[in-house]
């Protein structure tokens, strides 16, 4: 952890808006115990740890130069200066790969919470490690009886499905203390807004939506990445334009292709030098997205274009190799588990040259 995430003060100050009500305590919202206690059926079982948790990011803005143009088919509007002063939260988690046994896998999630207001950031609070071992019995049981055998054996090979899994779980619960312990606020998600059978069965969208409606605080969805062609070459187009705190709707042209799509979508440029992103703005929020955004941009800070609070949320979330260890040691100390001798593939055979 670098010394600017350790600057961060562990507690609210005087001056936090009235809108933050009481203090999230997520190791109570987690359970953290009762969530560990499953790991008592890991007891003499053979583990592999793993040691590969290498990742690559996926360029938001089309790469092609020829999509530069300025032309838009969309109406570019500007945010308007705004001095209205509300709290920005945002939610992001990570998960890694710990081991593996020979019917499932042990996983560790964490998940961080980031304040802002008046371009500063006020508050953090995380909780984890938090350890999960997902074999076939234990995701029958949380992903719900109706979820076919097919789509669980699909979580038990896919590594990326399970981690979105994790993530998926630690964010709602993360999400929902904040609904229900702010008001007036703009509770930022890091990606898009969508449905899925990955959510808990007691929180999905549609209940984070509605706690958010509660109380009266708007829910964004920030993306870096999109897997539409033409929502990237439009993001070329946007960032080439000399303006700057911008934004474009391209909901109806999403609803042409996605009939069912579940929230706006925007593409926001939040200053001039700024990436661009997509925006998924909920159809539940009480306010127009031209408010939200405005408001955004002036509370919370930007790093080239993004918003601080997720940005700070990432940092705090990730593991290092240190913590890693820790849950190894845990595990082999506290669970009774026989570790299998394991070697890096990649570095026994390519080696090194120096």
């Amino acid at each position: 952890m670098n010394n600017q995430l350790n600057l961060l003060p562990p507690s609210v100050d005087s001056d936090v808006p009235s809108s933050f009500a009481q203090k999230i305590d997520l190791n109570i919202a987690f359970q953290k115990d009762k969530l560990q206690s499953k790991l008592i059926s890991l007891s003499g079982k053979r583990v592999f740890f793993r040691s590969d948790f290498s990742k690559e990011s996926i360029p938001f803005v089309d790469s092609n130069p020829l999509s530069t143009s300025c032309m838009i088919p969309y109406q570019v509007r500007e945010l308007k200066s705004s001095s209205r002063e509300r709290l920005i939260v945002g939610v992001d988690s990570s998960c890694a790969l710990i081991g593996e046994t020979e019917d499932g896998a042990i996983y560790a999630g964490r998940v961080a919470i980031v304040y802002a207001s008046r371009s500063a950031i006020i508050k953090y609070c995380r909780a984890g490690p938090i350890i999960f071992y997902l074999d076939p019995s234990t995701l029958q049981s949380e992903l719900g009886a109706h979820i076919s055998p097919k789509v669980v054996r699909l979580v038990l090979y896919d590594r990326s499905i399970a981690e979105r899994l994790i993530r998926t779980q630690l964010e709602r619960v993360a999400q929902a203390e904040v609904c229900k312990s702010c008001s007036d606020t703009i509770l930022l998600v890091d990606g898009s807004l969508r449905s899925s059978i990955l959510e808990p069965r007691s929180l999905t969208l549609r209940d984070l939506e509605h706690l958010c409606e509660e109380n009266f605080n708007q829910l964004l969805g920030i993306s870096k990445a999109t897997s539409f062609k033409f929502i990237s070459k439009t993001a070329s187009s946007l960032q080439s334009l000399s303006q700057s705190q911008i934004f474009v709707d391209l909901t109806d042209s999403i609803r042409a292709l996605i009939p069912g799509v579940e929230s706006r979508v925007l593409i926001a440029k939040f200053s001039s030098n700024s990436q661009v992103f997509r925006v998924d703005f909920s159809y539940r929020n009480t306010e127009d997205e031209l408010q939200v955004l405005s408001d955004l941009k002036y509370n919370d800070l930007f790093f080239r274009g993004y918003p601080e609070t997720l940005r700070l949320a990432h940092h705090l979330s990730v593991f290092d190799s240190a913590t890693i260890s820790s849950v190894r040691s845990y595990l082999s100390s506290k669970c009774g588990i026989i570790q299998v001798p394991s070697d890096d593939l990649r570095s026994t055979i390519l080696g090194k040259l120096v």
